[in-house]
């Protein structure tokens, strides 16, 4: 009995560690596929191949043999690091799909943005940058996570005329790396197309030409004339349209004013409901660029004159109902929209020209924007 007993203990010892043993053979093979899985994964979307000392210096497996079969690695597994990712990259992606939200932004440009070179000590400062009314500071972001760059800061200035306190929103890229890799792009794909586009082309070649020093910048300022396109060149720009929409959140006015229809109600001996009384306006200027004006003109189908305001500003207004449906057709049917605080301006708008009867009757009006 005792030597059945020694027989049977002895037995289930060897059955224990045979067991064991397995264990480990078990998981060193389910160790060895989840690491070559690992491997055939990591290589394969990875530009560095797993041979020589490529293997070597991105992971280090030892195989330890002790107390039967087992694994051991040594060290921490290095991943390989994603491509990094530039600053500006996915807006250039978009520019390159053609992304209408781009020659919008020129637009806006042409209107309220700027490229200056200024002093800083001894040293060139370069700028680009749009300032709007606070009001428009969502704008202003929405422009910066287009682009991927820049910042936004609040100011205050005294205005010339009634010396009243604003508060403005100015967006800037001033990083020469941003404005090589991200602005001068965008402006290479869609010039503007007043004579604005002179500041640009001056901005390019000295940041190309790698000036240092402000002394060594030339004398600069922006020709009136020539006009640097005639119409017919602007109307067959492919982006006009596109890029009016812009230039309208910055030059374009939308207006409802009262005027000299009352005394005319008056002096005929009738009563004019308050709504006779107004009438609507759309009007757009700019300096410096005649040729514009009158392109914006052609587009819109006007056939008023374009008024000159004085050192080459160039007015267009229209109040008819005939010019009125035109815009409202215009800005209704452009897949481009108003984005800003002029969306709101637009969409008001809109609403008193239904209460007006001289619009009313005669257009139809749209419901929403």
């Amino acid at each position: 009995l005792y030597s059945a007993a020694i027989t049977r203990k002895r037995n289930l010892k060897i059955l224990f560690y045979a067991k064991k043993s397995l264990n480990k053979v078990n998981y060193f093979k389910n160790f060895s596929f989840f690491l070559s899985l690992f491997l055939f994964l990591t290589f394969r979307n990875s530009s560095v191949h797993p041979t020589g000392a490529n293997l070597k210096e991105n992971i280090k497996v030892k195989i330890l043999i002790f107390r039967g079969l087992s694994a051991g690695v040594e060290n921490n597994l290095t991943l390989p690091q994603p491509p990094r990712v530039t600053a500006g990259s996915n807006a250039l992606q978009r520019l390159n799909t053609g992304d209408l939200f781009f020659p919008y932004l020129v637009g806006l440009v042409e209107g309220d943005g700027f490229f200056t070179i200024t002093k800083n000590g001894l040293y060139i400062q370069y700028e680009f940058g749009i300032e709007l009314n606070s009001r428009d500071i969502q704008l202003l972001y929405k422009i910066k996570d287009n682009l991927g760059v820049g910042t936004i800061r609040l100011r205050k200035r005294i205005t010339k005329i009634n010396k009243l306190e604003i508060e403005l929103a100015t967006f800037k890229v001033k990083d020469k790396s941003s404005l090589i890799n991200v602005i001068l792009p965008l402006f290479d794909k869609y010039p503007m197309l007043s004579n604005k586009q002179y500041d640009f082309l001056r901005f390019k070649n000295i940041l190309l030409s790698n000036t240092i020093k402000f002394n060594e910048v030339p004398e600069y300022t922006r020709p009136s004339k020539p006009w640097l396109y005639q119409v017919e060149d602007i109307l067959n720009v492919p982006y006009f349209s596109s890029w009016l929409i812009g230039f309208i959140e910055a030059e374009g006015c939308f207006s409802i004013y009262q005027p000299n229809a009352r005394r005319a109600f008056s002096a005929a001996g009738l009563k004019a409901s308050s709504s006779e009384c107004y009438e609507a306006s759309f009007d757009i200027s700019q300096k410096d660029a005649l040729n514009l004006i009158i392109a914006i003109q052609k587009l819109l189908s006007f056939t008023v004159t374009v008024t000159n305001l004085g050192d080459n500003n160039y007015k267009l207004k229209v109040s008819s109902v005939r010019y009125i449906e035109n815009v409202i057709k215009f800005l209704h049917h452009n897949p481009v929209k108003l984005l800003g605080y002029k969306r709101l301006q637009y969409i008001l708008w809109l609403k008193k020209l239904r209460t007006i009867p001289k619009y009313s009757k005669k257009i139809d009006i749209p419901q929403n924007y």
